[in-house]
């Protein structure tokens, strides 16, 4: 199931992070355990953090057994491709959509 902490802003949020939400909360229901979104575009980021041009989510991993975390972000990064940065952080994982190439051919 696909949980928001309280509190978390979804305003905004680009559709390529929303697809890759839906990938993550699938990855941990195979793991058995709800995704928990921590925050969208709220919080304190780092300066020019994708999280405030909606590209970015923080995902709980507290519910997790410490050695299924490194495990179950290899299996998110797969489900997205390169364009996706999923980056295995000590209280959560951060995910993010930055892609690699342009967006159009032209």
């Amino acid at each position: 199931m696909l949980l928001l902490k309280p509190g978390v802003r979804v305003a905004g949020l680009r559709p390529e992070i929303l697809l890759g939400v839906v990938a993550a909360e699938r990855v941990f229901e195979e793991a058995g355990v709800d995704l928990v979104v921590t925050a969208c575009v709220d919080g304190k980021h780092s300066a020019g953090s994708l999280h405030y041009a909606g590209q970015a989510v923080d995902l709980r991993t507290r519910d997790l057994a410490a050695e299924a975390r490194p495990k179950l972000g290899v299996r998110i990064r797969e489900c997205l491709g390169e364009d996706y940065d999923v980056v295995l952080e000590p209280d959560h994982i951060h995910l993010e959509f930055q892609p690699k190439r342009p967006l159009t051919n032209a």
